[in-house]
């Protein structure tokens, strides 16, 4: 069966142009909104032309810029677009054996026995159709077509793939060149798209980079926390502003006891090693959605999201545990024998900053100290405050 009688067997809604299935519905092989046949009906149309060794040229149609175009008009508007568009090039294209939307705002013609050449002609002929102003929705606007066009017999896979992907390449081709023009697939789309792969390549790579070192920025080399620029960063966030990770959250400052006699006594090295076993059971007592910090030297923050008096205090209590349990030796310590932490919670209102929550739970802490009080949890609620005006 040639190409023509699988063609006329489906405009009678026979079977498939490729596949000699049975009878199906209309609503099978249509496009809903334009009312040409579907990327199905092309694929099999094109499989039927390699099949039967029919030359013949195949050409992928982009509207440009439809996203904006749908984004201003709205959605309706844009199928409006769309029907236009297909009438257009129904009207241009009249002797192709096949004409399809295949996808979002993608059209594809395939032109039996035209050489390359031709097929290019045609394809000119439909962009210059299109640039003929549309009247939609009471406005004149001239929208416009990339085109793409390769030859069945070019493909030596001899693949429907092979022919789709030549297209959508040339596409892309026209599009990096301007857009409203046609491109062949040849050599010269084959470099541009070799070349625009190599720098999304390298585009990604960069990225990935870049944010590496973003969170090497942030990340205190000693621990594996965040660090003071990251704290600094989130300070900037408002308590209920709508980030989930502060709404009605309590920060607690943790200070480890007497650690500059420790340091004294034990040595820098040993120092640093109980700075990391310390953060190693601050992180492990927090909860996923706690962010844990170092802020330098001996001193830690713990933003507690979702977390009030109560069940703040009780939070802080776990890590102040945590780290007597972890009963690290500590010779100069007048709190303990071991190692300890002395903690200040604070929480607050909507409306109160994680700067105003840190700087309470900080000096709630200090002033424990000062009067030896070690070794405990300490709160603080801030009264009610004024949210910020936006600036």
């Amino acid at each position: 069966m040639t190409l023509a009688d699988r063609w006329k067997r489906w405009r009678a809604r026979g079977v498939s142009p490729a596949s000699a299935a049975p009878s199906v519905p209309p609503h099978s092989f249509e496009d809903d909104v334009t009312g040409l046949v579907n990327r199905r009906v092309m694929h099999d149309t094109l499989v039927a032309a390699l099949q039967d060794e029919t030359p013949g040229a195949v050409v992928m149609f982009d509207l440009d810029n439809f996203k904006y175009f749908n984004d201003r008009h709205g959605h309706g508007i844009g199928d409006e677009l769309l029907r236009l568009v297909a009438a257009r090039l129904r009207e241009t294209l009249a002797t192709a054996a096949c004409l399809a939307r295949v996808g979002g705002d993608e059209f594809m013609a395939f032109l039996p026995g035209r050489t390359l050449a031709a097929a290019l002609r045609e394809a000119q002929a439909c962009l210059d159709r299109m640039r003929e102003p549309v009247v939609l929705s009471a406005s004149a606007e001239i929208v416009t077509l990339s085109a793409g066009v390769a030859t069945l017999a070019a493909e030596s896979a001899r693949a429907v793939d092979a022919v789709w992907r030549a297209c959508d390449a040339a596409v892309q081709a026209a599009k990096a060149r301007g857009r409203d023009r046609v491109v062949a697939f040849d050599d010269d789309t084959r470099r541009i798209v070799a070349s625009r792969r190599d720098l999304l390549s390298t585009v990604a790579e960069l990225q990935e980079r870049n944010r590496a070192l973003r969170e090497e920025a942030r990340t205190d080399a000693l621990t594996g926390l965040r660090n003071r620029l990251a704290l600094d960063e989130l300070l900037h966030a408002v308590a209920g502003d709508g980030d989930r990770r502060v709404q009605r959250a309590a920060v607690a400052f943790i200070d480890v006891d007497h650690f500059g006699n420790f340091n004294h006594m034990h040595g820098d090295a040993a120092g640093d090693d109980a700075l990391r076993t310390v953060a190693h059971a601050i992180r492990a007592c927090a909860r996923e959605a706690d962010l844990v910090f170092r802020k330098g030297g001996e001193e830690f923050v713990v933003v507690l999201p979702d977390a009030y008096g109560d069940a703040a205090i009780a939070a802080a209590e776990r890590i102040r545990g945590a780290v007597v349990g972890l009963a690290l030796p500590h010779a100069g310590s007048t709190a303990a024998g071991v190692v300890t932490v002395t903690i200040g919670v604070a929480s607050g209102p909507p409306g109160a900053t994680l700067r105003q929550l840190l700087e309470a739970a900080a000096e709630r802490a200090m002033a424990a100290k000062v009067g030896e009080q070690r070794n405990r949890v300490h709160a603080v609620r801030l009264p009610d405050v004024e949210a910020p005006q936006p600036r």
